[in-house]
């Protein structure tokens, strides 16, 4: 009693508990210094379970003393004595005051009971087994009033977990949400699967440089002056040795380092090809760029420095072509953003004078390129340098990432894995004494395969890094056993084997194979690969806040297989055995209480994982009576882990999820509603108003709500280029209108292109009206229509627009004949989908409807050309739409077509690419001379949506900024090349549109005279000689003389 008397008076000690949040950070920051990184999320979960435990401690413990009080105050009348601790029979019915020491264990057992009912109501489990006396008003108010800290703390833990979870989307789930947008794209445009794992290991790469942000975004986080020294301090090296820009005033070169721009890109990318207009000027800070010839021969590495000098500031298309060798951070300078530069700060005279001057210089780096290519023009040299170049070998029985091989090897990996994460608990706990000849052939057969698993990864199993393909053994081995290699190992520690050798009881079995329980760890990886493999391989579609509900749904089953194994292992340690195997002293354990001992393994297994489920739940029904100290201890832990994990973590991630549903479904629906109500008060028509809200249905269904130009806007270059080149690349080389493009001119336009989806009768070209557009039709249905009314549907991969189709008149001539392909069945044995027909002529085309039903019957007319005789040729393409592939070839076959009166039915045999049989179609071919009516007067066509379609335009008004950027690098000067505005053009132009009696401002804007740009003063700009000359700073002049 003195003790516990000299306690009260140290009550205020507990003041001190405010400071805990100061000590944890402290804590936190000699970690730091220490170089021990803690991570955040981790952290936060352990403050929350500090938090959880300090007041389950310091309520149990204010809980026994009401009952201890009420003990003391009726030690005299035993039926007075009415206290939850009195009903469990941890109080002396007679206690002294002072009294003897109460035993430690008693003590145990006291605080033990405290802290189980503490814990059980704070986490809102709440099993009922002990609770406060009905007749005891203290203990009923301080119940209610935990009940009431309990709402509050899980409150507080849910609203804590939410936090951590937004913290998460602030980084990890926004990546993972623009990661989810970018593969919702691909599956949506079927993008082929190498491309795929590019866009994959580009967002990877930019997570681990970046956190998922590009350079250029990151740079915007920073204020203006810090990202102009952060930039400066990084890039001076190379500032120093550019041209021109090393021998600008201060304040010019400042403007141009501000405009810089950082870019990632992967191995293997592109920064420009040979023939490509040079648009860019890049700094090169990390990584290194292979150089190569236009025949694809690489003659030079280079690192650390700047690429396509010459061409940029002499205004050329690239000499050469330039690919990353591995990851590499890219500075760049855009040409345009250089030619504003130079008119806003009146330079544009002095850089024409500085290259007339300095341009030997860029020609003689020029000339050395060129000399290097011109000595590697031999072909023996070629071949000695191009024979490894684009082609990656692939050693014999290596299996490739994406055999079918590898998915059931992964498939029976992840299976394998559940196996062990299930079974080895189970073992343990509800081990028999002798091993069970089918476990162990079954756990040796699992040891097995693992075992091949590290082979297979070392020797076998190709791997894609980094958008790339590792085929070779030492390669990918290496990478392998850099990384999982050591656990790996661990955890193929044949124990059943061991086992079985050493004679060792069921228990010691299971115990041993906890080095293949290891293995765990790696569950997250295994099932991301079960999710990638569900995702490329079928129809369905795993996003990330799917596998997120999966993760936290398996993870709250494993905890409680656990639990139930470790309770039912604490229930039958009780029962102890002499030398002789009998049962000598039998403990009441819950097993004794629930009358389980006698029960099977099935029976006690189901009643301990149905314990363990109400409790992680926080269900809490108490039918399974928790008895030793040890079980409330174990029930103890299994409330706090339920608390967090699964009870206010389940509620945190679905909260999360929902939130962000709810807003994309809100931002339609608002959409919608300002659309429906806009119109209506502005009486639009309800045909256009039914038009609008189809496309908000299109976009929302199967567009799901992706911007194209969002997710092309948000990638590198030399990707978007890809993704561009994918669709348009071959379209644009087979245009008769590009003809005499080169490659590097066709992948600047593509550059210049831009995803469009045209509207159900949106005329994309009409006849007799200007067309300042060419498309690239992807998908959709789109129909022309030519001067005499004939229609033809438009196939997939067309040109459309009249530079188009005048330049394919003018090469091949205007049709004489009419061609009539009468499609009557087919039989294919290769479809997986909806096939339809393409027919083929020349550079024209025309496509049958999509056939969804074995109805062939359809007539397909189109106007050709023939040059001879009455008979021509036809090419018959067959394709098919799929899901994840857009349009799949079957085959090809030809037809014959004749001007006989009546056309015989004719079987058109389909093979593939190797000559296979794939099938055949009936038709019925018939030309027909052209009518003087029906003749073709002119080239145009009208072009007409008939359904939402997706295409890639190209503005014509690009396509003549490159013809002048390759006329003007032929045919002019350097300096004439230059497409910028003197500074005397200026101001001419200015005193031109000068009115009078204004007057000048000088270009000063008073309301903020100290602008970032320099201002030039007219006043002290002009030289000795009457001209004017540049100014990079602003010169204030005295008027008060």
């Amino acid at each position: 009693w003195k003790l516990q008397t000299w306690s009260l008076f140290r009550l205020n000690k507990l003041l001190r508990a405010i400071e805990m949040p100061y000590l944890i950070r402290r804590v936190e920051s000699s970690l730091a210094k220490a170089g021990v990184k803690v991570p955040k999320n981790p952290l936060k979960l352990l403050k929350l379970l500090l938090i959880i435990l300090l007041l389950a401690h310091l309520n149990s413990c204010v809980f026994f003393a009401i009952a201890n009080f009420n003990q003391h105050a009726n030690s005299d009348n035993i039926d007075g004595q009415r206290n939850w601790a009195n009903s469990e029979g941890l109080i002396d019915p007679s206690p002294q005051c002072p009294g003897s020491a109460v035993p430690l264990e008693t003590v145990s057992q006291q605080y033990t009971a405290g802290l189980y009912w503490a814990m059980a109501t704070i986490s809102t489990v709440g099993y009922g087994d002990i609770t406060g006396n009905l007749d005891s008003m203290q203990e009923i108010l301080y119940s209610t009033l935990i009940l009431i800290v309990g709402m509050l703390v899980y409150t507080l833990v849910i609203a804590s977990l939410e936090d951590i979870v937004s913290q998460l989307d602030v980084t990890s789930s926004l990546y993972k949400m623009k990661t989810d947008k970018v593969d919702t794209y691909a599956q949506i445009q079927c993008l082929p699967e190498p491309l795929k794992a590019k866009l994959s290991a580009y967002y990877e790469q930019l997570w681990r440089s970046h956190l998922g942000i590009k350079g250029e975004k990151l740079m915007s986080y920073i204020p203006t002056c810090l990202k102009s020294d952060l930039i400066t301090e990084m890039t001076a090296p190379y500032i120093e040795k550019t041209f021109f820009i090393k021998d600008c005033a201060p304040d010019v070169v400042a403007q141009v380092v501000h405009s810089l721009d950082l870019e990632i890109y992967l191995p293997g990318d592109c920064l420009f090809r040979e023939g490509e207009r040079c648009d860019m000027l890049y700094f090169v800070y990390k990584g290194s760029v292979d150089l190569f010839t236009a025949q694809n021969v690489k003659f030079k590495t280079v690192s650390h420095c700047i690429l396509g000098e010459s061409s940029f500031f002499m205004f050329e298309p690239h000499i050469c072509t330039a690919k990353t060798v591995d990851a590499c951070e890219v500075f760049q300078l855009s040409m345009g953003v250089f030619l504003r530069t130079l008119q806003d700060y009146q330079v544009g005279t002095r850089f024409k004078e500085y290259l007339a001057v300095h341009h030997p210089i860029l020609q003689e780096a020029k000339a050395t390129i060129e000399k290097t290519i011109q000595n590697l023009s031999s072909s023996k040299m070629v071949r000695f340098l191009d024979a490894d170049e684009g082609v990656v070998k692939v050693s014999k029985g290596v299996v490739l990432p994406d055999s079918k091989f590898r998915a059931a090897w992964d498939y029976s990996a992840f299976f394998g894995l559940l196996y062990l994460i299930v079974s080895i608990p189970i073992e343990i706990s509800f081990a028999n004494k002798s091993i069970h000849v089918g476990i162990f052939l079954v756990d040796f057969m699992v040891d097995i395969f693992f075992v091949a698993d590290i082979y297979c990864r070392l020797r076998k199993f190709a791997i894609v890094k980094d958008g790339f393909l590792l085929s070779l053994p030492k390669t990918f081995g290496k990478i392998y056993r850099r990384g999982e290699f050591s656990l790996d190992l661990l955890s193929a520690f044949p124990a059943s084997f061991v086992a079985l050798v050493v004679d060792a009881p069921g228990k010691t079995y299971g115990i041993l194979r906890l080095f293949q329980f290891s293995r765990a760890v790696r569950f997250g990886k295994y099932l991301e690969g079960l999710v990638e493999i569900i995702n490329t391989r079928t129809r369905f579609v795993v996003t990330t806040a799917t596998l997120r509900v999966c993760q936290i749904f398996m993870i709250i089953l494993f905890l409680c297989h656990w639990f139930s194994c470790i309770f039912h292992l604490i229930g039958s340690q009780e029962e102890s055995y002499d030398i002789l195997g009998t049962k000598e002293e039998t403990e009441y354990t819950w097993i004794i209480a629930d009358e389980m001992q006698d029960e099977s393994m099935g029976r006690r297994y189901l009643r301990s994982f149905f314990w363990s489920l109400y409790t992680i739940t926080t269900i809490g029904y108490g039918s399974v009576r928790i008895v030793t100290i040890r079980e409330r201890v174990l029930a103890m832990v299994a409330m706090a882990v339920g608390a967090v994990i699964c009870d206010a973590g389940l509620t945190a991630v679905l909260a999360s999820i929902v939130g962000k549903k709810d807003r994309q479904a809100g931002t339609n629906n608002r959409r919608i509603q300002c659309s429906k109500l806009f119109m209506t008060t502005n009486n639009v028509e309800e045909h256009l108003q039914t038009r609008i809200l189809e496309y908000y249905a299109f976009a929302d269904n199967e567009m799901r709500n992706i911007d194209e130009n969002d997710v092309i806007g948000d990638l590198s270059s030399p990707l978007k280029s890809e993704i561009l080149s994918h669709f348009c690349l071959v379209p644009l080389r087979e245009c008769a209108y590009f003809g005499e493009y080169s490659d590097g001119a066709i992948f600047s336009l593509i550059k210049s292109m831009k995803p469009y989806v045209a509207v159900p009768g949106e005329h994309l070209s009409e006849i007799g009206k200007e067309c300042n557009s060419l498309y690239m039709f992807q998908k959709g249905s789109v129909c022309t229509k030519d001067t005499t009314g004939a229609i033809a549907n438009v196939a997939e991969g067309a040109i459309i627009g009249h530079l188009a189709t005048s330049a394919s008149s003018k090469k091949e001539g205007l049709p004489t004949h009419q061609l009539q392909i009468e499609l009557i069945t087919a039989n294919l044995s290769r479809s997986k989908g909806n096939p339809y027909v393409i027919v083929e002529n020349g550079r024209s085309r025309c496509r049958s409807s999509i056939k969804n039903s074995r109805n062939w019957m359809e007539k397909i007319n189109m106007k050709v050309k023939v040059e001879n005789g009455k008979n021509h040729k036809t090419k018959i393409i067959v394709k098919e739409w799929r899901k994840r592939q857009n349009h799949a070839t079957i085959g090809r076959g030809e037809v014959l077509a004749s001007e006989s009166v009546s056309s015989d039915i004719v079987a058109c045999s389909i093979t593939d690419e190797r000559g296979k049989a794939t099938g055949s179609i009936e038709l019925r071919a018939r030309l027909t001379a052209l009518s003087e009516t029906k003749q073709i007067l002119g080239h145009e066509l009208t072009c007409t949506a008939l359904s939402f379609s997706h295409l890639y335009q190209l503005d014509v008004s690009d396509d003549q900024i490159l013809k002048d950027y390759i006329s003007r690098s032929t045919s002019l000067n350097i300096v004439d090349r230059i497409p910028i505005e003197t500074c005397d053009d200026m101001e001419e132009l200015e005193r031109e549109n000068e009115m009078p009696g204004d007057a000048p401002n000088n270009g000063v804007d008073w309301d903020n005279p100290v602008s970032l740009k320099s201002i030039s003063s007219t006043q002290n700009s002009v030289d000795g000689g009457g001209k004017r000359r540049s100014v990079f700073f602003l010169e204030w002049a005295d008027t008060t003389d």
